[in-house]
């Protein structure tokens, strides 16, 4: 451990404060060792492992549901996003962020155990969405630890260089299992508990983690409010929305346009081995780890950015670059060439290195900072709403195609069914695209002077 710390110390922010600097250190070494955990549950990577590993255990339809369930599972188990927040309101944060990893370590690594059937299907799809209700409590918890230890100056700037860390791991792994795969597919076990080992490192590493001024924070959090019970989370985010009337359109407008692009990726991983007929590696390319390789070149421009501008304003040019992907998807189902649905990976992972940056800090630009996890907890949980609707949607509105025929421009009822879902996730992206930009105009200085209070 102490070897890994010197070698990430040659590479610091020189402008980082002395009390930052450690924090940083084993921030990096968590972030490394735990996307290599949670690389194999990625969407793009376990739903292409499903779509092969189970196609003759069930029924094609049931399968496709399945697939688009467990690319949306992140989002899905993020609706239990107010359990952490009330569990963990005037609390120490890392000892709970310690037991969530050990968890999401443990149900990866059952997920080796699942046989080739329609009873291991579903029990590899409830360890998928129960590890990731785990790691939205990490999610959750994390703005409050990145708050109390990094400057706002340079809170962007860090994040970035943690989530171009986190992508990274995600493609290199999404690479080596499609790989691996490709010529071993009865190997799945072995790599299953091999990630899930690596994450380990995570854990030791988070167990040396402080949090700056915590005892003051918790005193903060216990005498704004009272500590609610889990259950009660839900009232945290209705509170939060009543209150805060431009956080409300700020997730009304998320809420469409994720669940737009939330259409996307279930359709990729169907028709990638319904028309195209991919294997293992290059689906997995295209459906996660070019977009995850991606990101890393494009979040240290987005985080100049949003270091600089209001989250409204940073979402309201950010957010075309989904317009454009799934557009260039639309027509590379339409017209069956798979270099156009290469290139939608790319302007994915440009689109995503600014939107992770938006998702783990913009609510910051509307909270109090006794409010951060509430308003956290807000989006998160709007977010799995999102996420549980997603999976219907897409698959429904492909299948439903399917069973009435569409054949549209003569390109068969598969491509037609496709492309007219990605149609409709273009569309929807478009739509929230534009709300963006018409809060910022109803916003206008405001946006600027809530930027300077966040700082």
């Amino acid at each position: 451990m102490g070897l890994i710390s010197s070698y990430f110390r040659s590479f610091l922010p020189s402008a980082f404060p002395r009390f930052a600097r450690r924090s940083y250190v084993l921030e990096l070494i968590t972030v490394i060792c735990f996307s290599a955990t949670l690389g194999i549950v990625e969407g793009g990577v376990i739903s292409n492992i499903a779509k092969r590993r189970f196609e003759h255990a069930i029924e094609a339809e049931a399968l496709n549901f399945y697939v688009a369930l467990l690319f949306a599972a992140p989002d899905l188990a993020n609706i239990l996003s107010f359990f952490w927040s009330g569990l963990s309101h005037g609390r120490a944060k890392i000892p709970l962020i310690n037991i969530l990893q050990l968890s999401v370590i443990v149900l990866i690594s059952l997920m080796a155990f699942t046989p080739v059937s329609g009873a291991g299907l579903f029990t590899m799809v409830a360890l998928v969405i129960l590890a990731r209700v785990c790691w939205s409590g990490i999610i959750t918890l994390r703005p409050t630890v990145w708050r109390s230890n990094y400057p706002a100056i340079m809170r962007a700037t860090a994040v970035g260089n943690f989530q171009t860390m986190q992508y990274i791991m995600a493609g290199i792994v999404g690479v080596v299992v499609g790989s691996v795969l490709n010529v071993h597919p009865e190997w799945f076990w072995l790599l299953v508990l091999s990630v899930a080992s690596v994450g380990l490192g995570a854990f030791f590493a988070t167990r040396r983690q402080r949090v700056r001024r915590e005892a003051r924070m918790r005193r903060a959090e216990l005498d704004f409010a009272p500590i609610m019970k889990p259950w009660q989370g839900p009232l945290v985010v209705w509170r939060v929305l009543h209150k805060d009337r431009m956080w409300a359109r700020f997730m009304l407008w998320m809420f469409v346009l994720g669940l737009g692009n939330m259409l996307l990726g279930p359709i990729l991983t169907i028709v990638l081995r319904d028309q195209f007929e991919l294997g293992y590696l290059r689906s997995i390319l295209i459906t996660s780890s070019i977009t995850a390789l991606v990101m890393p070149l494009s979040i240290p421009m987005w985080a100049r950015y949003l270091d600089r501008s209001h989250v409204v304003q940073f979402r309201a040019r950010q957010t075309w670059m989904f317009v454009l992907s799934a557009s260039i998807a639309c027509l590379g189902v339409l017209f069956h060439r798979v270099e156009l649905l290469y290139l939608t990976a790319v302007l994915q992972g440009i689109s995503y290195g600014g939107g992770t940056l938006a998702w783990n800090l913009g609510h910051v630009d509307f909270a109090p900072p006794t409010h951060t996890s509430q308003y956290m907890a807000s989006h998160v949980t709007l977010n799995g709403i999102r996420g549980l609707c997603a999976p219907f949607v897409a698959v429904g509105l492909y299948n439903g195609a399917v069973v009435a025929g569409l054949n549209a421009f003569g390109l068969g009822v598969t491509t037609s069914a496709a492309a007219f879902v990605l149609g409709v996730s273009a569309v929807m992206c478009a739509i929230g695209a534009t709300g963006f930009g018409r809060l910022l105009t109803h916003m206008g200085e405001r946006a600027t002077l809530a930027k300077a209070r966040s700082a």
